[in-house]
């Protein structure tokens, strides 16, 4: 969601040490056994020690809601913030019926809120205020930031060890690469692979280092934001998209702009993309900008919208 991406977009600077490599650290997969002491290493670097699987948990973001909800840990979760029943798409949004709502998560948490919920973990994303307040309280904060699709199934393990659903987090992971290398096989066989630029609102975008950057990647196309910045959510200039000259251009529905409005900004007329009537509002943003279990729903949205002939089946 875009409201989200602008609140990680405003923490990177602080955060920019901690998240180099984010998604890449090793998970232990050996199923915990309750008396074994867990000791988890999240998206930050941070370490955290669990006494014993997580039975009480806090999910922050609808894609934090959403892993737990496919792990079936529904009756574990003691709170859920505001964004999850906001956004969550289906079919999980019909799941979080009979949820506590703990408020909103951005720009800050109700520390008092997940406190009175009394977690014994709290799941949680990248700019979001207030988790170091939990510290105190001695409740752990798993902080989950995947760069790449990899990293989502590596998160999915994660969670899956501090809730001591192992296996099925494995079920899952390979139930979704299965789905995954499906639609990555018909791709490949597209010999032509599109310049897309993908607009938040505001010219804000997706760059280098991000779940939705590989997502583009992986649906046969090429994100011409990547070069224009280091910075992994860039706002960028109308003249530097103008002249990357898009073959198709994607628009959040979050952010307020239709086909006129995008194709009527300056400059724009004469792109590629609005030439030829290849400028889309994405029917269902929360598929390609939730790291979740969702990813593959956005794939296929993706690959329907920029491979129109391709037959993906069912």
């Amino acid at each position: 969601m875009f409201k989200h991406i602008l609140g990680i977009t405003a923490s990177a600077v602080m955060a920019s040490t901690l998240l180099a490599g984010c998604g890449s650290a090793p998970v232990n997969t050996a199923n915990a056994k309750p008396s074994t002491v867990i000791h988890i290493t999240d998206d930050l670097h941070h370490t955290i020690t669990l006494k014993k699987p997580a039975t009480r948990i806090v999910t922050l973001e609808p894609s934090n809601a959403e892993i737990a909800l496919d792990l079936g840990l529904k009756s574990h979760i003691v709170g859920t913030d505001q964004a999850t029943f906001q956004y969550t798409p289906s079919p999980w949004h019909k799941e979080l019926s009979g949820l506590k709502n703990i408020g909103p998560s951005y720009p800050g948490i109700s520390v008092e809120k997940i406190v009175a919920a009394k977690p014994n973990l709290v799941i949680a994303s990248t700019g979001i205020k207030g988790l170091s307040a939990l510290a105190q309280f001695h409740i752990p904060v798993l902080v989950l930031n995947p760069n790449s699709v990899n990293g989502v199934y590596h998160d999915i393990l994660l969670v899956g060890e501090a809730t001591g659903t192992t296996s099925k987090a494995h079920q899952l992971v390979q139930k979704m690469k299965a789905k995954v290398a499906s639609i990555e096989s018909k791709v490949a066989t597209v010999k032509h692979k599109p310049t897309v630029f993908y607009d938040l609102g505001g010219l804000y975008t997706t760059g280098h280092g991000t779940f939705l950057n590989s997502l583009i990647s992986m649906a046969g196309a090429v994100n011409v934001a990547a070069p224009m910045s280091t910075q992994p959510w860039p706002q960028v200039k109308a003249e530097q998209v103008v002249k990357a000259n898009p073959e198709d251009i994607l628009i959040d529905p979050a952010a307020g702009v239709s086909v006129s409005q995008e194709e009527h900004q300056a400059g724009f007329p004469a792109i590629t993309a609005v030439k030829t009537g290849h400028v889309y509002v994405l029917p269902n943003s929360s598929y390609t900008n939730e790291p979740s279990p969702a990813l593959v729903m956005g794939l296929q949205e993706l690959v329907k919208i920029l491979h129109p002939h391709l037959n993906l089946g069912r």
